[in-house]
């Protein structure tokens, strides 16, 4: 949905349920199993079964972080993808949250590299998805994300990422952080076409379930990046 107001064009972000299906591309869901997916543990019979939702891949130590999430502005800022470990969400309190995605471009999902993909988002095919807390995700190397977008206070994530990520979150410049594990561009300040400025200014959220992302052709203020 397009409307003009002045000079900027708004998307309106509708975001979908999250499932297995329309995660496709992006990620994998982490949700119950279904029995014909799990087995005994070896161990205890039928009291522990095990399953493995998600093929978790990680080309260095990975970390656990506790990420308590509180609402702020639905505005996508940054976008990041990783290059060598499928980054997890796995929420802990049943509380609902919105992800932000785009499919990976230069950065393929096996983790080869595509000189001829762009080197940032394909803004046009960003999609939202509506997690209602009972649910988890993991994502596909290269797949484009900004970080959760929590509908409630104290909403706490458990993140799965390596370590690398976690040391190139620290390599901040111009309000972006670059490493071997980490590209994440700030969305707002960077020259995407030429001589034009592209901004997602907003996903402002008229309901819990409507956003929108604004584009706009000029230079916007700076202000400082998440850590996360």
């Amino acid at each position: 949905m397009f409307a003009a107001e002045a000079g900027l064009e708004r998307r309106i972000l509708q975001p979908r349920q999250a499932t297995p299906e329309s995660l496709a591309g992006y990620g994998t869901l982490l949700a119950s199993p279904e029995p014909a997916k799990s087995r005994e543990s070896g161990f205890y019979a039928e009291a522990v079964r095990i399953s493995e939702p998600a093929a978790f891949v990680s080309q260095d130590d990975t970390c656990l972080a506790l990420a308590t999430l509180n609402p702020r502005p639905f505005e996508v800022r940054w976008m990041e993808y990783h290059n060598k470990h499928t980054q997890t969400f796995i929420p802990l309190d049943g509380k609902p949250f919105v992800m932000v995605l785009g499919r990976p471009t230069c950065r393929r999902a096996d983790a080869t590299w595509d000189d001829a993909a762009p080197k940032m988002p394909e803004l046009n095919d960003i999609e939202a998805f509506a997690f209602d807390g009972s649910a988890g995700m993991c994502l596909n190397i290269g797949t484009w994300h900004e970080f959760p977008f929590p509908l409630e206070e104290a909403t706490n994530v458990i993140v799965v990422m390596s370590d690398e990520t976690k040391r190139d979150l620290k390599n901040t410049v111009d309000g972006e952080a670059h490493g071997g594990d980490l590209e994440k561009l700030d969305l707002q300040n960077r020259d995407w076409l030429s001589s034009n400025r592209l901004k997602l200014s907003g996903m402002k959220s008229h309901s819990s379930d409507v956003f929108s992302r604004r584009y706009a052709p000029h230079t916007t203020e700076h202000t400082s990046p998440n850590r996360l």
